[in-house]
């Protein structure tokens, strides 16, 4: 294979690759996702992934942010802290971060360098490696190579089948459970929750956010088996105390967190506080409540709740399911969101549109319906006639500048896709 010079070249190597990311359809099943193709790659490259210790986290909803949030708690306390997560939203480097920060085109083009030629599939061997599953060896080679203390990882579907899966991690995480990707990972709660828990390891700690009933049935069993001890999160020890301040229990006063919007942001950084006090033990340090601080203080959330400053003010999410819906709604009307407001909206065709769109109606009461992604987007026309009201303004960009013409306070959500072609917008206009 013809290793590339430049990111661009790199970015026409990897169409060459399988992404599922961008497939409308495909089998879930250990022949698609071959954990043993992973353990391949990994191995020729050494087995990098065995080099420092890693938290794993997966969930329905959350789990980037909660990523986040423990990067920044663990960052503050003064360990080197490398971040993998899916998708990215502006550019492919967001997914692999170390120390705070997406790496760099010069250690990006190094490690792809490193990576690809351990791709062409050995005499034997079906297939080369998908296009996350290239990824991921690089982001384990990455953290490797910058000797991180500890290494945090963003399942990208599922868990017992997910390129991450092959991590022996030292701690597992699941944020939430919900019915998402129910062809791929099975209908009912119970099926979900199975898949998820595919991470867990033998007596490896497990901490978990508030789950509905039968899921948390479901890995109960799956932890008792394992043996592995289980903390729940409690969502209710962190609560809003005012304008950009919360609380959190056992720490006094009140803490300024501007990022942390809304109840669902609340519970990922509970599960992110339950897993930086287990690693903190683990490391036999104590919090430091000054670090504590400046790590909330400084939160970058990008396109969770994101504030952008107007007039008119805008907010950009990237909300896909009927629970995030809701969680961005409570949050629009904590922070008081001003009105008028129109949400500009794309999905993506795997997603449960009946039920997102009808917690969607409540947010705005201008709709309009855009083109997030030629592939993976439901045309907005059939949005728009699944509600029975809205408008159908194809282009993202103009579908934004529409809403600001008609003094209209945007609220942009759906899609990772949407969020991703309208950011680096917001931001000029911002700066």
């Amino acid at each position: 294979m013809k290793v590339p010079n430049s990111s661009r070249e790199f970015s026409q190597v990897l169409s060459s690759f399988t992404n599922y990311e961008r497939l409308q359809t495909f089998r879930y099943d250990q022949e698609s996702f071959d954990l043993r193709r992973m353990e391949a790659l990994a191995a020729a490259l050494g087995n990098p992934h065995n080099h420092y210790p890693a938290v794993h986290v997966a969930g329905t909803k959350g789990k980037g942010c909660t990523c986040l949030m423990l990067e920044a708690l663990l960052r503050a306390e003064g360990l080197a802290v490398g971040t993998y997560t899916s998708p990215h939203i502006e550019h492919l480097r967001e997914r692999i971060r170390i120390g705070g920060k997406s790496i760099s085109e010069d250690t990006f083009m190094r490690t792809v360098n490193s990576v690809l030629p351990l791709t062409e599939p050995a005499d034997g061997e079906n297939a080369s490696p998908t296009f996350f599953e290239l990824l991921t060896a690089m982001a384990m080679l990455c953290f490797a190579r910058a000797g991180v203390d500890i290494a945090i990882f963003e399942v990208g579907l599922g868990g017992r089948l997910d390129a991450t899966n092959i991590l022996s991690a030292r701690w597992s995480a699941i944020t939430s459970l919900g019915l998402e990707h129910t062809r791929l990972l099975g209908d009912t709660l119970t099926s979900i929750a199975r898949e998820k828990a595919g991470i867990l390891r033998e007596e490896t700690p497990l901490v978990t956010g508030d789950l509905p009933a039968e899921a948390r049935e479901e890995i109960k069993r799956i932890a008792t088996e394992k043996n592995a001890p289980w903390t729940v999160a409690d969502p209710g020890s962190i609560t809003r105390s005012s304008h950009g301040l919360i609380e959190i229990e056992g720490i006094p006063g009140p803490i300024s967190a501007p990022t942390v919007r809304g109840p669902g942001l609340r519970a990922d950084l509970a599960v992110a506080m339950s897993l930086y006090h287990a690693v903190l033990d683990h490391l036999d340090k104590t919090p430091g409540i000054n670090q504590l601080r400046d790590a909330l203080e400084n939160l970058r959330l990008p396109a969770r709740v994101e504030i952008f400053p107007g007039p008119p003010l805008s907010c950009l999410d990237a909300a896909h399911t009927p629970e995030s819906m809701a969680s961005l709604r409570l949050a629009l009307e904590e922070i008081e969101f001003p009105q008028p407001r129109a949400l500009i909206f794309s999905l993506s065709s795997d997603k449960r549109r009946e039920d997102v769109l009808a917690e969607a109606a409540s947010i705005a009461d201008e709709i309009i319906f855009t083109l997030a992604d030629e592939t993976r987007s439901i045309p907005p026309a059939e949005l728009r006639d699944a509600l029975g009201r809205g408008q159908v303004i194809e282009d993202p960009l103009e579908a934004l500048e529409h809403a600001r013409r008609g003094g209209l306070n945007p609220i942009i959500t759906g899609s990772f896709y949407l969020a991703g072609s309208l950011r680096p917008h917001l931001r000029e206009k911002s700066e």
